[in-house]
């Protein structure tokens, strides 16, 4: 099963090493988060951890 990826929206496999929001549940790729950085673009509070 592929999952895209909220943020640039490339499709990747469940298997992949998501960062996800530990607040709001966003999820991202690696590669977006080397561009956006652990903290959360949508919330205020979050911070990604990887899951």
């Amino acid at each position: 099963m592929f999952i895209p990826c909220q943020c640039c929206g490339q499709r990747y496999d469940q298997s992949w090493p998501w960062w996800t929001c530990d607040t709001c549940g966003y999820r991202i790729c690696p590669s977006c988060l080397s561009k956006i950085g652990f903290r959360c673009n949508q919330c205020n509070w979050g911070h990604f951890k990887q899951k």
